[in-house]
């Protein structure tokens, strides 16, 4: 009896050994990788897109910081919609949407000579890209959006 004890102790022991070595660890926290978004940014290349079909920008912030140009790159997602990517002096993206209105297709949906726009793409075709090279406004806030009739109501943001 004591024999059968011991190597039911035993066989016990040992499978509770193997099942605690064979557990899966603890989760760690890591951080989270970066976008190449936030990368780029950081490295005074920002890149923004549309979210697909939806009528807005995949990011409502951009943080650009000591940089004396921007070569902003912007992916225009969407399979359906034509968008643009238009810097505005802060305050003023609903006006410069509303008078992009008036200016209509033929422009880009872009008032022409608005000295309140300090940057724009032209108007993109569904899956086109575009380059947008400009100096860096003064420190502060800016706006972007896009100027294309209706879509200035969710497709804004921060700079």
């Amino acid at each position: 009896m004591k024999r059968t004890s011991l190597i039911t102790l035993g066989l016990f022991t040992a499978t509770l050994v193997l099942a605690i070595a064979c557990s899966a660890p603890e989760p760690t926290k890591t951080p989270a990788p970066r976008s190449q978004s936030e990368i780029d940014s950081k490295r005074g290349r920002p890149i923004i897109s549309t979210v697909g079909d939806a009528l807005r920008f995949d990011r409502a912030e951009l943080r650009e910081t000591n940089q004396a140009s921007i070569k902003l790159t912007f992916v225009n997602a969407s399979k359906i919609y034509q968008h643009n990517w238009v810097l505005v002096k802060a305050g003023t993206k609903d006006a410069v949407a509303s008078a992009g209105a008036a200016a209509g297709a033929e422009n880009g949906w872009i008032p022409a000579g608005d000295d309140r726009i300090l940057a724009h793409s032209g108007l993109l075709d569904p899956g086109e890209t575009e380059v947008v090279s400009f100096s860096a406004p003064f420190v502060g806030t800016y706006q972007f959006v896009c100027t294309f009739p209706g879509h200035a109501a969710t497709m804004f943001g921060n700079l």
